[in-house]
């Protein structure tokens, strides 16, 4: 997916009315409950939540903060979760994102790639939020990623991926070219150690109406 031409002060009014309730942080599901392994990878921010055929106050899994020059994080801009976790997952298999300035106060710093994971909801259908992004660049430029949303089946047992932000890939000429990432995938492993494969995951979008009370 290509990075979106919507307009920036759209995007950002977007996001916003995305944002008018507090965003909670997700939370794993109970003991004794099927549950999968997620990692969320992204230098946006990633949301979720267990999906019952409508729109619900889905809950932060993961944001990128900026990082100053000197690798100190902006107090105005955390990343969440400020310590991310590690559960016991395969190896990663998604490449790094790479940081970028924000379309707004650049001076604050470049939003970097978080990573963390979690134990998700298995065997139900688990509804996935990419918020979006606006990067700055040079003069009055800047990349958009609008915002997306798939609902995805995850296997009890089984170690999946999301990776979900801005990043660049080599084109012709030398050149690089600005791409929004959304996918989600299970991790199958390999024989040599630390490697893992993708296999791509079905998914589809949400039902366009809200919960009762959401």
């Amino acid at each position: 997916m290509k990075p979106g031409n919507i307009p920036l002060l759209a995007l950002l009014s977007l996001l916003g009315a995305c944002s008018v309730k507090p965003v909670q942080p997700y939370s794993e599901p109970p003991l004794g409950v099927p549950t999968a392994q997620l990692r969320v990878i992204t230098n946006g921010e990633v949301r979720g939540e267990a999906y019952a055929g409508c729109l619900g106050d889905s809950k932060r899994l993961a944001k990128a903060g900026r990082f100053g020059r000197d690798h100190q994080a902006s107090i105005n801009y955390p990343q969440f979760p400020v310590q991310p976790r590690q559960i016991d997952m395969l190896p990663r298999f998604a490449p790094k994102l790479p940081a970028y300035v924000g379309a707004i106060r650049m001076a604050e710093g470049a939003y970097s790639e978080v990573v963390t994971e979690y134990r998700v909801p298995a065997g139900r259908p688990f509804l996935l939020e990419s918020a979006g992004l606006a990067a700055g660049s040079y003069g009055s430029t800047y990349r958009t990623c609008p915002p997306a949303q798939k609902v995805v089946l995850f296997e009890p047992g089984k170690s999946y991926e999301v990776y979900v932000g801005l990043n660049y890939i080599p084109v012709a000429g030398g050149e690089v070219q600005a791409m929004c990432a959304f996918a989600v995938y299970q991790l199958l492993p390999l024989s040599r150690p630390g490697a893992t494969l993708p296999m791509a995951l079905e998914s589809r979008p949400p039902a366009d109406r809200h919960c009762p009370g959401s």
